[in-house]
């Protein structure tokens, strides 16, 4: 039998029980080739999804009725709840490495990222009070920034060596150490006062003028750095290659955006404990007993949502894992979350953002699609994809661009294509997740996909408006 940690609870042992015997009915059908038991076998395996919620509930029911401050987890439990296998009853592909697996950890960057059952747990540290642990496969807040931090260290290293180098080749009367020098010393402040954070909103006149003096700097610093690689560039004895123009100028964006990305998670920290402390607040006065079914509660909502990445990708709903399956590699795919970031960071500037910070990432079982969980502010990456880790991760950003518009100000230029004028508003949005995904997956690698005019719509719905 699965999970022989709870052999002695009854709950564990029956809701386990049942789901090998539908799995033994399931497979005995299918091995007899014939389509009438085909056809009967996914009315069995149909019948069988309700068994991942049993089984997990009796799991989480046997752990929280000791009270513990954490629940953990151990292989053979995050297999069953973050990846829908039971060992010996529905089985991963046989060269899956689960030790390696689940030994990996997503790079630190602007999206908290997390297992369902690291979810699970930090559920439970919210409704007693307690320190959210740190998820399995990721990081925390501060480590996050600290790797943030460090990246921009890099990008700016190898623009100014790249600057050096150029000073070299192309002499020039500007003080390119002192200059650069400048970008990276105001680069901060220059980002502050264009995101309007509440230190410059809020902060008094003395201190609003010296981030406006150091944003200042930092544009004519800029300004002249890029006069100087323009100047290479209409060189006449030896002009600067043109892709060599366009590597600077993709250094000199990953800066923003990695200082973007810096300054919006350490303004996330505040929202982060407001949102636990609301939960542990909610719990305060509850009884044990309450407390456990807080947590059941917190799961039954959750539940729905689950099967939505499946219903966009209209696959099978189940959370149990196909046989002889293979799950998505989620370090791989929290990868392809940065570099689609780095594409549109604008999707944070968005009045859900500012109240509820940045959503998190949320590994979940399941087939299908990347969809947004407007309840619970967070991006669910199924880890079975229908169509490839980039589709389903764009689907994932596109639901979240598109339910977080409040400001309409993607969706009244996309109504306005002719197109889709007619569209149904559940129409409009599925039509719009498709191009979005179209955008980061295909145009914005180089590729042209989309129609004439959505494509130009795109374009002004999604380049960087001028700086004042």
């Amino acid at each position: 039998m699965a999970f022989k940690k709870w052999k002695d609870v009854p709950e564990v042992v029956e809701a386990v029980t049942k789901l090998d015997d539908a799995a033994y009915q399931y497979f005995r059908l299918l091995e007899t080739g014939t389509n009438e038991d085909r056809a009967q076998a996914q009315k069995v395996w149909a019948n069988m999804s309700s068994s991942y919620w049993e089984i997990l509930f009796a799991i989480i029911d046997a752990q929280t009725k000791s009270m513990p401050e954490a629940l953990t987890f151990d292989d053979e439990e995050r297999l069953f709840i973050d990846l829908g296998c039971v060992p010996g009853v529905l089985n991963l592909n046989a060269n899956f490495d689960a030790k390696s697996y689940f030994s990996q950890k997503c790079a630190g960057d602007i999206f908290p990222v997390m297992t369902f059952s690291d979810y699970i747990a930090e559920c439970w540290a919210a409704i007693n009070g307690k320190e959210p642990p740190v998820p399995v496969i990721g990081m925390t807040l501060n480590d996050r920034i600290n790797a943030l931090n460090e990246a921009l260290v890099t990008v700016q290293g190898k623009r100014n060596t790249f600057i050096a180098t150029l000073a070299k080749i192309y002499p020039t009367n500007l003080n390119v150490s002192q200059t650069l020098q400048a970008m990276n010393e105001y680069l901060m402040s220059y980002v502050k006062v264009n995101m309007r954070v509440p230190e410059y909103r809020e902060g008094d006149e003395a201190a609003r003028q010296k981030l406006a003096q150091q944003r200042k700097a930092y544009i004519d610093a800029e300004k002249n750095i890029l006069l100087f690689v323009s100047s290479a560039q209409k060189n006449e004895a030896k002009p600067l290659p043109l892709p060599q123009a366009e590597r600077f100028t993709a250094m000199q964006e990953l800066t923003k955006v990695i200082a973007k990305k810096i300054l919006y998670s350490q303004i996330d920290a505040v929202k982060i404990a407001r949102r636990a402390k609301k939960i542990t607040d909610s719990c305060a006065q509850m009884s044990p007993q309450m407390k456990r079914s807080e947590l059941r509660n917190m799961l039954v909502k959750k539940r729905e949502y689950l099967t939505v990445p499946a219903k966009n990708a209209r696959c099978d709903t189940s959370l149990f894992c196909q046989p002889d399956s293979t799950p998505t590699d989620y370090v791989k795919d929290y990868d392809v979350f940065r570099e689609f970031v780095n594409m549109d960071v604008e999707m944070f500037n968005v009045p859900r953002v500012r109240m509820y910070g940045i959503p998190r990432v949320i590994f979940v079982p399941g087939m299908g699609l990347g969809t947004y969980d407007w309840l619970d502010h967070s991006l669910l990456v199924p880890a079975f994809p229908v169509g490839g880790n980039d589709k389903s991760v764009s689907y994932a950003i596109a639901t979240f661009r598109w339910d977080s518009d409040e400001d309409r100000k993607l969706k009244t230029p996309y109504e306005n294509i002719k197109e889709n004028r007619k569209k149904s508003l559940l129409a409009m949005a599925q039509s719009f997740y498709k191009d979005y995904s179209l955008w980061l997956v295909k145009e914005k690698r180089g590729y042209r996909i989309l129609p004439r005019d959505t494509h130009k719509i795109f374009v002004q719905m999604f380049t960087p408006k001028p700086e004042e």
